[in-house]
């Protein structure tokens, strides 16, 4: 008798241990799902704060799932998955889309202006030799600020002092192409550079 007890004892300890076992695996299984969802909306939530309405987004590559976009304003790459496969098929690297009610379109006449406006590097070095030379863009402090006082179709005006004549004109092949008159520049490594804040 005192031997089926004992039996009975160590039954009841092994189903124990099996429940305790098959409960802590099953908690670690759900614990690891809960994070796989946290680390999805995570993902969506960033995508979703890298959207900003009525902003141009510039085509850098394909992805796996999506296509990777350049934020025009900050300069910020991520990989879009929310693009519908139809203009994901028309997309081609430096496209420019526009984020405008919850949605990408295509902007294609920004795109034409673009790509037009692209030169060889043969030729963007003449013109960057050139603006060398007949300017003083050297002799300027190297932390000075270029704001955009007037544009034109080939060039641009930029003041970068407070004087009236602290001035400068600028080949619009120099400069970064998606600016606005909000945007701050530096020159630094023979380049305008957009300056983030």
């Amino acid at each position: 008798m005192k031997l089926g007890l004992f039996n009975e004892l160590i039954n009841t300890t092994k189903e124990n241990n099996f429940v305790q076992n098959f409960i802590k695996e099953l908690s670690n299984y759900l614990e690891n799902c809960d994070r796989k969802v946290d680390n999805q909306m995570k993902n969506e939530t960033q995508k979703t704060n890298l959207r900003e309405e009525n902003v141009l987004y510039q085509v850098v590559d394909r992805g796996v799932n999506g296509i990777y976009l350049q934020n025009t304003k900050n300069n910020k790459i991520f990989e879009e998955t929310n693009i519908p496969k139809e203009l994901q098929d028309a997309l081609g690297n430096d496209f420019i889309l526009r984020y405008k009610n919850g949605e990408y379109v295509f902007e294609e006449q920004l795109t034409d202006d673009f790509f037009n406006s692209l030169v060889s590097i043969k030729e963007y070095e003449e013109i960057k030799n050139k603006f060398i030379e007949e300017t003083n863009i050297l002799d300027i402090n190297s932390d000075a600020k270029f704001n955009i006082a007037f544009r034109e179709e080939d060039y641009s005006i930029l003041q970068y002092g407070i004087e009236k004549n602290d001035i400068i004109k600028v080949p619009n092949v120099l400069i970064p192409y998606f600016i606005n008159s909000d945007t701050i520049l530096k020159y630094e490594d023979g380049k305008f550079k957009k300056v983030f804040k």
